[in-house]
């Protein structure tokens, strides 16, 4: 076959529109070693932050208050920073995609939520603060490691498998753990999600792809 013939070629026609679409999404989408690494970091600074306001006991280290404003700054750096990350890549971009993100970031939101007042009702009701503790870093755990799975399969998307099913196991660590050493566990969460993002961009194939393969 000539050289003309082999430009027309439908497999190699097929293989270069699929590497143009790939190279398209990846251009559209947020950097994934970015916002792994940035809310890896967010993690482990508020977990160790609250860590730092409970020990030495009876001397802690830094107050709750000062904790708490740690966490709310780190927590405040890291949405807007992705924030403006994502609209950069995805600006101009419309369909299916942005419904399932709107309606995730929504129950991600609306689960905090209800953390949160679980919690307070909690403490009314006479949990002591260990008992809180507890509470908080599981309950923490829970709702990011279910949701990023459920995620991973709504994306397809392996990474996201990984870093669901890490946090879930960090959340079992973290009830094996006396307060507030507890909060150590969710450190390490933060740092497995850093770790993720550094093996993303050095060695994809270890950690990217798809969970489902199609077929046809």
């Amino acid at each position: 076959m000539d050289a003309e013939g082999k430009n027309l070629d439908p497999a190699r026609i097929l293989a270069r529109i699929d590497a143009e679409s790939t190279k398209a999404r990846t251009a559209m989408s947020p950097d994934i070693r970015l916002l792994y690494s940035l809310w890896g970091a967010m993690w482990v600074i508020g977990f160790l932050s609250f860590y730092a306001a409970f020990i030495p006991a009876g001397n802690p280290l830094i107050s709750a208050w000062w904790a708490l404003a740690i966490t709310v700054a780190a927590l405040a750096a890291a949405i807007t920073i992705s924030t403006i990350h994502s609209v950069k890549r995805g600006s101009g971009t419309r369909g299916p995609s942005l419904v399932q993100g709107a309606i995730f970031g929504n129950c991600f939101f609306l689960s905090f939520v209800l953390v949160g007042l679980l919690g307070w009702r909690l403490a009314a009701a006479g949990l002591d603060g260990p008992g809180l503790l507890s509470y908080a870093v599981a309950a923490c755990a829970l709702v990011v490691g279910a949701l990023t799975v459920v995620g991973s399969l709504l994306w397809n998307d392996r990474s996201q498998l990984i870093f669901g099913g890490w946090i879930l196991v960090v959340g079992l660590i973290s009830l094996a753990l006396p307060a507030p050493h507890n909060l150590l566990a969710g450190a390490l969460g933060g740092l497995g999600l850093v770790v993720l993002g550094m093996v993303h961009g050095r060695h994809p194939k270890l950690v990217s792809g798809v969970v489902v393969p199609s077929h046809g």
